[in-house]
């Protein structure tokens, strides 16, 4: 990760799209915070494989979210450009402002996960499905309505509660109809790899090495690839590849993450890296940021 602070350590911070700047390589690997404000002049050092993602606000104390049915309506993946937009703010014309941006962004996901979920459905299945929305709907609009008078953090965790329900329901809508995700366990490695795996003969310590030399080959390879994105023109089209990727290194934080500190999970947790960076940096190379 030295190539990525030596790329990334003189930028200065703004607003807006000065954020690409210094967040410039810290996408490649896994994702960086933001910084909380203007005031912030200084680029932080690049987060590391294990650092977390840069993710919005979480949703309300647990003390005012005792009356919520489940999880949905209080945690979900909202894009980062939305916790920073509500970073600070004690406005509740900003903070519905940033509100009514991401519900509208959340909303065409959920519009599109639905008509593709419709489209393989017979008479039947549309109008159980359908119910199935309006009553969701029904308890979105319930759980997550608006307080007359309320404070700047009430809106917010009401604004935030419908945020939450929207994308959780699209998430869930797109995954049952997304065919399986296969970048954990399969990508197409390098020759030398497979010999060196075959010549380790089981040996724990060898294997080790075999991974630690073709996961820093897919590293390097996935730089380039950030790098040459990020020297394109700042616009939507950056903006949601930088959303993107923020996701792509929370899905692989959390899914190739080390289950015990026996050798076995460690292997497997390095394997599952190794082809989650083989696939993205593959990916990547196909990118042409759309303005």
């Amino acid at each position: 990760m030295q190539a990525l602070g030596a790329l990334g350590r003189s930028e200065r911070v703004g607003v807006g799209h000065g954020y690409w700047k210094v967040l410039a390589l810290c996408l490649a690997l896994t994702a960086c915070q933001a910084p909380s404000s203007q005031a912030s002049t200084e680029t932080a050092a690049p987060a590391s494989i294990a650092a977390a993602s840069p993710t919005a606000p979480s949703g309300p104390a647990s003390a005012d979210s005792l009356h919520y049915p489940d999880a949905s309506y209080t945690d979900g993946r909202l894009r980062p450009a939305y916790g920073w937009c509500v970073d600070g703010v004690e406005d509740a014309g900003k903070l519905q402002a940033c509100g009514k941006d991401e519900l509208a962004y959340q909303e065409g996901r959920l519009e599109a996960a639905a008509s593709k979920a419709l489209a393989g459905l017979d008479g039947a299945a549309r109008t159980a499905f359908q119910a199935t929305q309006a009553s969701w709907r029904s308890d979105t609009d319930r759980y997550c309505r608006d307080v007359p008078n309320s404070s700047v953090q009430q809106l917010q965790g009401a604004q935030e509660c419908r945020l939450y329900r929207v994308a959780n329901r699209a998430d869930q809508l797109l995954a049952q109809s997304a065919p399986p995700d296969t970048s954990y366990t399969q990508a197409a490695l390098r020759p030398e790899y497979t010999r060196c795996v075959q010549d380790a003969r089981g040996m724990d310590d060898q294997l080790e090495a075999c991974d630690t030399a073709e996961l820093a080959h897919h590293k390097a390879l996935l730089e380039a690839q950030v790098a040459r994105l990020m020297d394109g023109p700042d616009g939507p089209g950056k903006d949601r590849w930088m959303d993107e990727q923020a996701n792509w290194a929370a899905d692989t934080d959390k899914h190739c993450s080390q289950a015990t500190d026996s050798v076995g999970p460690a292997l497997d947790a390095q394997s599952c890296l190794i082809n989650r960076y083989a696939n993205r940096a593959v990916e990547l190379q196909k990118g042409v940021l759309a303005r």
